[in-house]
């Protein structure tokens, strides 16, 4: 019989997790030999891209190892990039990302680099050490419907560029953003260089939603976090957490016995009961576990458990 401690560790580590739902792939992955400069308009069709390199630094290596390079006044929809790639997508005026995904994001996901305004609408991007986006120009970045697991920031107005003061200001729009794990502020903005911050609607586990930090030009030492919020706007800009996301979003879960079902929940609240049992299909505990938003397919036999998470 397997052990209820070792049942309730198994499915409350996996319930704790998060996992990002990218759409499936369509044909095998593509390594490109060098960046993509992209002019116009283009849709993949849910295709994936990568560089064939993987990710060993955390470094900012620049465009030449980016997936995409957009000029300005380019999109690009419908595409996800793949595990491989020191960089993801380069903006260098003003661009539009529609349902972009991001499987393991190395330095940063996007990287908003020239003098115009940036439009990201739905897609995701998840285990962004440091951030997912990159703003280093003067302009307005839009990320609306976004999905963001396991990361650090979501959007970060660069603390220390070269001329930073100069490719000020720059300001954020957060619209109905998701967001998962993240070890940062949500959001961080430079309001001594001009910078703001409009969020609403967004849900999810974040350090703080946005907080302001102290530009400064490359080479006068750190941009220094502040504990002020006097250019974090909007209805949750000034928000100590974010509203946890709706509950009724949750996945379902699964419990078999011998290959027999025993329990299948449509999960609506923060918290599952699973009943343990033996072959016999005697309830021998109940164990109540957080349960977030994520599937588990649990097999129950007399020597062994397994989860898995299912995107």
């Amino acid at each position: 019989m397997i052990s209820q401690v070792a049942l309730f560790s198994l499915v409350a580590n996996m319930a704790a997790a998060h996992i990002l739902d990218i759409p499936t792939r369509i044909g095998e992955v593509i390594a490109l030999p060098e960046a993509s400069v992209i002019t116009g308009s283009v849709d993949f069709g849910n295709k994936e891209f990568d560089r064939g390199h993987k990710c060993d630094t955390d470094d900012d290596t620049g465009s030449q190892n980016a997936v995409f390079v957009l000029q300005d006044g380019a999109s690009i929809s419908n595409v996800i990039i793949g595990t491989d790639a020191l960089e993801g997508v380069h903006c260098l005026g003003s661009c539009t990302l529609t349902n972009v995904w991001f499987r393991d994001v190395c330095e940063d996901a996007i990287s908003v680099l020239g003098t115009g305004d940036a439009l990201i609408v739905g897609g995701g991007a998840t285990n962004a050490i440091d951030k997912v986006v990159q703003h280093n120009g003067p302009g307005t970045v839009t990320i609306r419907d976004y999905t963001i697991v396991n990361a650090g920031k979501l959007y970060r107005s660069c603390g220390d560029c070269t001329n930073n003061s100069k490719k000020s200001p720059r300001k954020v729009i957060v619209e109905n953003v998701k967001a998962f794990g993240l070890t940062s502020d949500l959001i961080g903005i430079n309001p001594n260089f001009g910078d703001s911050a409009t969020i609403s609607g967004s849900c999810g586990q974040t350090k703080e939603v946005c907080a302001d930090y102290q530009g400064v030009d490359k080479g006068n030492g750190k941009s220094q976090r502040l504990n002020t919020k006097q250019s974090c706007n909007g209805p949750q800009g000034k928000l100590e957490k974010l509203p946890e996301c709706d509950a009724a979003e949750a996945p379902t879960a699964t419990v078999t016995a011998s290959n027999t079902p025993v329990y299948n929940a449509t999960v609506p609240l923060p918290t599952l009961t699973v009943s343990t049992a033996t072959t016999s299909s005697t309830p021998v505990a109940n164990v109540t576990v957080p349960f977030p938003t994520l599937s588990v397919s649990t097999l129950i036999t007399k020597t062994s458990a397994i989860a898995t998470p299912t995107q």
